[in-house]
């Protein structure tokens, strides 16, 4: 095969990262301490092998899988986060995502991650044949492995563009669920996890009382505790929240970042914000990409989908990449979360009710499968429909285990599945180049938004009041390309009248792009996606040294390669992703394949 194996420029790219596997596998032992970049210790029935690493302190066996090490109220210190993975790992599911941490003793190996399971680990499923392993790295345990692919995995992502619930592309691989802890001992793997409580409700006022609290506290401990840290601010409602969590005195030479090009919505209005309170901005476009060559191109993008651990969106994370070179790395302050408190995937009237099969193909076709779907005529014609069929199953099942009301059960399927398998694979896969703090996902805050009902999140009702409490005068500032949070926050006639409107507007566009079988590329994706597919013209062997027609249609490749047919973005995604995954299957006792 000619692909990138997981061991290329240390085991996981440009990550560190480790794993852990049966100390008497003299297979994989001997794989691993042929590797220099590696520290391989014995850890009772287990061998730890990790790469760009260190301990949380010196006395500690405890390593840090994270450089976000905080919780709302500010930073935790290493003794006490190698002081709870010798007694109580599951205490650490408090700090804020992403977090992870992983100890070996004499006992084995454990690991544990936040409460989102936003770093990423995964695990052997327990009992499962095969090698057992603990690894930050899916690709590389499917390798130690010798994993097949798991169908399923692909029929999911061939629609959706990421994976639900902790399923990985390789069958006997698991993504560590949200605040459980994995350990490796003498038994093989075994996993435990909290049983999530039933909380009681809280009303609207009190909620916005509570989260202008929580946020305000937050965000003066962290700018505390790191006074240059960067805000990425947007023309959106999430960032606003954040710089309405500041106060006024200190925004002034606050450092905030903007990624867009000139003329952009988002620039006009970020930079607005900047210039009233005297923040030092910082603005840049995707204009690095035009001097990419074909080559150069394939390699970020190749490498950004072994970041990703194929389950992501390589094309999309690779132009981040590009786009970022321009902007210096250090903490960023992030508004991932707000999501969550407006119903994100609530349509139309918002009253409690129950669901049937047809709201969840429903919501999973016109809303999930738009964006990131590939392009019809790639798959395989049998494959396609057990595909789509699998997908629709896969995405009822999630919705079922949530609940029996509607509303309540897209909340968690965006929480539960799309913020952890697509937001937290993103945020992993950077990890190393910046700190990214992200307020709105600490315990306290989502837990006053799943507590609300929908009605008080639908239309934004909640985030805008708790927008016009944190900060009026923002308040009353339009969002790029939307009304001000002050119209949302209380609405009149005439207001519900435009806010109708433009949710008519969103309705109709993805009506348009369901009609079109179109999707919404990624900013920078067609000049990417366009320069990949220039050096798979010129070296098609990438493309055929792997099994690719499983799953594709060789004609469809063949017509991609003679320039009959101009691939989607997220086509391109998709085939980057396959290609890693493929180049992951290596049969054990075959080292020359982990190049």
């Amino acid at each position: 095969m000619q692909n990138s194996r997981p061991l290329s420029q240390g085991p996981h790219g440009a990550l560190p990262g480790f794993v852990a596997v049966d100390r008497d596998d003299a297979v994989i032992d001997g794989m691993l301490g042929r590797h220099e970049s590696l520290t391989t210790t014995a850890s009772g029935p287990a061998r730890l092998a990790s790469w760009g690493l260190k301990s949380v302190n010196p006395s500690s066996s405890t390593l840090a899988l994270s450089r976000v090490r905080r919780t709302s109220h500010g930073e935790v210190s290493a003794t006490e986060i190698a002081e709870c993975m010798r007694q109580d790992p599951g205490g650490l599911t408090r700090l804020l995502p992403p977090f992870a941490a992983v100890r070996g003793d004499e006992r084995g190996v454990t690991m544990v991650a936040d409460s989102m399971g936003f770093r990423q680990l995964y695990h052997s499923v327990p009992d499962a044949a095969g090698p057992p392993v603990l690894s930050t790295s899916a690709l590389f345990a499917g390798w130690i492995r010798g994993a097949e692919i798991d169908h399923t995995a692909v029929a999911v992502q061939s629609l959706l563009g990421w994976q639900l619930g902790q399923r990985t592309l390789f069958r006997g691989v698991d993504k560590l669920a949200p605040g459980a802890i994995a350990h490796l001992g003498t038994d093989g793997v075994r996993v435990s996890a909290t049983e999530r409580g039933i909380e009681a409700g809280i009303s609207l006022e009190e909620a916005v009382f509570e989260a202008a609290a929580i946020l305000r506290a937050s965000l003066e401990a962290l700018l505390d505790d790191h006074p240059e840290a960067v805000l990425q601010l947007t023309g959106g409602q999430d960032s606003r929240l954040l710089l309405s969590a500041i106060p006024v005195a200190r925004r002034r030479g606050l450092r905030a970042m903007t990624l867009g090009a000139p003329g952009s919505g988002d620039v006009i209005v970020a930079r607005q914000l900047a210039e009233r309170y005297g923040m030092r901005h910082d603005v840049h476009d995707l204009a690095a990409l035009d001097g990419l060559d074909s080559a150069d191109a394939w390699g970020i993008v190749q490498d950004a989908a072994m970041r990703l651990d194929g389950m992501s969106d390589p094309v999309a994370l690779a132009a981040l990449t590009v786009a970022e070179r321009d902007f210096d790395q250090g903490v960023r302050i992030s508004g991932l979360g707000g999501e969550i408190a407006r119903g994100f995937y609530y349509v139309g009237a918002v009253r409690e009710r129950a669901f049937t099969r047809k709201d969840a193909e429903q919501l999973a076709g016109w809303r999930m499968f738009a964006n990131e779907a590939v392009e019809p005529g790639l798959l395989d014609s049998e494959f396609s429909s057990w595909a789509r069929s699998t997908a629709d199953d896969e995405v009822a099942s999630a919705l079922s285990a949530a609940g029996g009301e509607w509303f309540r059960a897209t909340d968690e399927l965006y929480l539960r599945h799309r913020m952890q398998r697509w937001a937290g694979v993103t945020d992993t896969a950077v990890g190393a180049q910046r700190i990214v703090v992200n307020p709105m996902l600490c315990q306290e805050f989502l837990s006053i938004a799943s507590r609300l009902s929908p009605e008080d999140k639908a239309h934004s009702l909640f985030l805008a009041r708790l927008q016009m409490e944190l900060d009026p005068e923002l308040g009353r500032i339009p969002l790029e390309g939307r009304s001000a949070p002050i119209a949302t926050a209380y609405p009149n006639p005439w207001r519900s009248a435009a806010g109708a409107l433009n949710t008519g507007r969103r309705v109709a566009r993805k009506v348009g792009q369901r009609l079109r079988h179109g999707n919404r590329p990624p900013a920078g994706g067609f000049q990417l996606a366009g320069k990949v597919v220039e050096h798979w013209r010129t070296h098609p062997e990438v493309l055929l040294a792997t099994e690719l027609t499983t799953f594709i249609r060789p004609d469809w490749i063949d017509d991609m390669l003679a320039e009959r047919v101009v691939p989607r973005p997220s086509s391109v995604a998709f085939l980057a992703n396959l290609i890693v995954a493929s180049g992951a299957r290596v049969p054990r006792g075959d080292p020359t394949g982990a190049r």
